[in-house]
């Protein structure tokens, strides 16, 4: 063999075919023309622009506000600024907050949506995060700068404490605001975040995280020991946001369940029970049979007196109504309701019916930005009682509020046409969201618009006016 080394790396099957082969020697590569040889350009160093990975933990992105992320430790001296000096109980509480809020942002880095997230919250709360535009420094300006007067001149965040910022935002006056941590989240969370985020499900859980990560900075650092229960009930109304909340989407997407949906079929015309519910989730079934589902659900409920006012003679609606109701007690059906519901046969086909439970509603009030005068309340009894599937009552709690039509028959019954708007039990609507949009009146000289000056232009057709009479 020539070259035992080329040969031992053939294949068994190409050895038996280069036996009879001369082997050529490998030949180096040609060597190219000075002009096309490739030289290796003299660049900047990148030194400088580490990626995220290699600026320590603290600066992942990824961290910043998820369940379980931790700020880095701090240093003794770290711990004593903030204790003796920044948080000292001697600082207005509005100094605390302004540095809390500022710190907070340098040491979390928030980016994408919870940025927006957390700048609506605080807006709520009437500190201003409007840009600062005059107050800009270069960079070989901020690079001079301690740590501590880097983040205060590139900090937006602002509680004013006094007339300076106009109406919109917190001035210092006791009377017209008042330090509620809980009452702002629940706001917040009540209008905001659904507008923010069209009720989808993850904006919704980034938003409520983002604002209880904050609220636990606010421990953490022990800001505000005066205010620690008010915090702390605030950061209940966290939990119970992100509990309520996908509540409510399985609640408006299993309406109106088959009780309610039988009942508006039998005693409703069938051009309004279509338009009484969009149906974008539920589903209705294709052997449905409207008058098995209303009769057997009394039948086998514990409702003998209303089943035999039903059953007597046909039930007719009286009268149809509008009201605000708010959940205080719900009844599911017992397991031996259940049980016979699942377990029940019509003819030689199971049934498969929803078990039917009650809940019991009171007079509830739903605010929104719209001044409305006192409804009054539709019904003589200080309660009302509706019933719904147990799927639905599995998703409502106490507390709860619907805006709905309601359907009275004259057996006594009342049962759901429509709903058309459902809260949470901490449902809050804040006065200053009517600000966000407020700008301060000024003096303007121009008289207003009349009959022979309609002014239809605006300033050009004064301008216009104006050249005329010259």
């Amino acid at each position: 063999m020539d070259n035992p080394t080329n040969e031992a790396t053939l294949h068994s099957d190409d050895k038996e075919n280069t036996k009879g082969e001369k082997e050529e020697p490998c030949l180096p590569p040609p060597t190219l023309p000075a002009s096309l040889q490739g030289v290796a350009k003299q660049g900047k160093s990148r030194s400088g622009n580490k990626p995220l990975s290699h600026r320590g933990p603290g600066a992942l992105p990824k961290n910043r506000g998820t369940e379980f992320y931790a700020d880095p430790p701090m240093t003794p001296n770290e711990a004593k600024e903030e204790k003796d000096d920044i948080y000292a109980p001697d600082v207005p509480f509005a100094e605390r907050t302004q540095a809390c809020i500022q710190r907070f942002r340098s040491r979390r880095r928030l980016q994408g949506n919870r940025v927006l997230y957390f700048e609506e919250y605080l807006f709520l709360g009437g500190v201003d995060c409007q840009p600062n535009t005059f107050g800009g420094l270069s960079q070989k300006e901020l690079k001079e700068l301690t740590p501590a007067e880097r983040r205060e001149a590139t900090a937006k965040d602002i509680i004013w404490a006094s007339s300076a910022a106009g109406q919109r935002y917190y001035n210092g006056d006791k009377e017209a605001w008042s330090v509620d941590f809980p009452g702002v989240a629940a706001g917040f969370f009540s209008v905001t975040l659904v507008q923010l985020t069209s009720f989808e499900y993850v904006g919704m859980m980034e938003g409520i995280s983002t604002v209880e990560n904050f609220l636990r900075y606010v421990l953490q650092h022990n800001v505000c020991p005066e205010y620690e229960d008010e915090v702390k009930a605030a950061m209940e109304v966290c939990k119970t946001a992100a509990e309520e909340w996908p509540m409510i989407r399985e609640l408006c997407a299993a309406l109106p369940g088959h009780f309610n949906l039988a009942a508006a079929e039998l005693f409703c015309p069938e051009a309004i029970t279509e338009e009484s519910w969009s149906f974008l989730d539920f589903k209705r079934p294709e052997d449905f049979d409207p008058t098995s589902v209303f009769f057997t659900a009394f039948a086998l409920m514990d409702e003998p007196d209303l089943f035999e006012k039903l059953t007597t003679k046909r039930p007719t609606i009286t009268r149809e109504f509008d009201c605000t109701l708010e959940l205080v007690e719900k009844f599911r059906p017992s397991d031996d309701i259940a049980k016979r519901v699942k377990s029940l046969v019509i003819g030689d086909k199971a049934a498969y019916h929803a078990p039917v439970g009650k809940a019991i509603f009171k007079q509830g009030v739903i605010e929104d930005d719209w001044e409305r005068l006192p409804a009054t309340w539709p019904i003589d009894e200080p309660t009302m009682t509706l019933f719904f599937d147990d799927a639905l009552l599995a998703n409502m709690v106490p507390g709860m509020k619907i805006e709905a039509n309601i359907c009275e028959l004259d057996a006594g019954l009342r049962f759901v046409k429509g709903i058309e708007n459902i809260v949470p039990s901490f449902y809050v609507y804040l006065p200053q969201e009517m600000m966000r949009h407020y700008k301060e009146p000024r003096e303007n000289d121009r008289p207003a618009p009349s009959v022979n000056d309609p002014q239809n232009g605006g300033d050009d057709d004064v301008a216009k006016k104006e050249e005329e009479e010259k």
